[in-house]
């Protein structure tokens, strides 16, 4: 999901793993992305990697520490609590970040649905 002012209407699945595993910096327009992430252990940022990457969060973290140290990228920025994602969303027309389907509000724009495994 998105600011709801932001031009994005979609992004494939493709487009969002790469924004959110540091392999793009911008949307597809050119401007520049700012990836959200869910508090570390909450059970949403679980569901999101291994769902949209076949990773764990271990996984992901260690993937991360790589890039990091190497210098190769900057992880995305994580939210203290899963609440503050729909204001750090609109405080920002960059933002990207996930949720559960059933705490989106009309405060965002949702571009992409990602089904949890084992769902039609």
């Amino acid at each position: 999901m998105v600011n709801p002012a932001n031009n994005l209407n979609s992004l494939t699945e493709r487009e969002v793993t790469d924004l959110f595993l540091g392999r793009y910096v911008a949307f597809p327009d050119g401007s520049a992305a700012l990836p959200l992430d869910q508090p570390l252990k909450s059970e949403i940022r679980k569901h999101f990697y291994e769902n949209l990457t076949g990773k764990s969060v271990r996984q992901i973290n260690a993937y991360w520490a790589k890039l990091v140290f190497s210098g190769r990228a900057t992880p995305p920025r994580s939210a203290r609590r899963s609440d503050d994602i729909t204001s750090m969303i609109n405080n920002n027309l960059n933002a990207i970040a996930y949720m559960d389907s059933e705490d989106v509000t009309d405060e965002v724009k949702v571009i992409l649905l990602i089904p949890h495994k084992g769902t039609e």
